[in-house]
């Protein structure tokens, strides 16, 4: 694969795990269960640090490194995110399980591509994150653990 293609490419995941963030930022600051704020929290973590992986990249291939900003689509990302949680936990996490489904298949897509050995790796590894951000979030509607915490029930 061509350097400058490359570098536009992770350029472009590395976009999504900023948007990511931006969206785990507004979902964290209106969910008020204990055990979902810290879950979103460490997934949040894992974008920011998936951000910098991948900003090491393109910083080395000659690319520039993406800011902790997000694009008009970041926003757009962080608006919905931020109303939906309004109407509580559960819509929440329906909104960011909507947010990790389309990171799950950004990232999916990612592996087709053919990649040096060391990128590819760090692909994997964070579609492997993206795999178990989704996963947890869907077991989290399904079973709403804060319920059974004798938490608060938002509708």
């Amino acid at each position: 694969m061509a350097r400058k293609s490359e570098v536009e490419k992770l350029r472009s995941l590395a976009q999504l795990d900023v948007d990511a963030v931006g969206a785990y930022d507004a979902a964290i600051a209106r969910v008020k269960e204990p055990l979902v704020r810290e879950r979103l929290n460490e997934f949040r973590v894992d974008h920011v640090r998936h951000v910098q992986d991948l900003n090491a990249f393109i910083l080395r291939f000659g690319g520039e490194a993406v800011d902790l900003r997000p694009d008009l689509k970041g926003a757009a990302m962080r608006g919905l995110t931020a109303m939906s949680s309004l109407m509580g936990t559960e819509a929440a996490l329906v909104a960011m399980l909507g947010n990790e489904e389309f990171s799950n298949r950004a990232y999916e897509l990612a592996l087709s591509f053919d990649w040096s050995p060391e990128v590819r790796t760090l692909i994997e590894k964070n579609r492997r994150d993206e795999e178990r951000h989704i996963l947890w979030i869907k077991e989290a509607v399904r079973k709403r653990p804060w319920v059974a915490e004798g938490a608060e029930v938002q509708a």
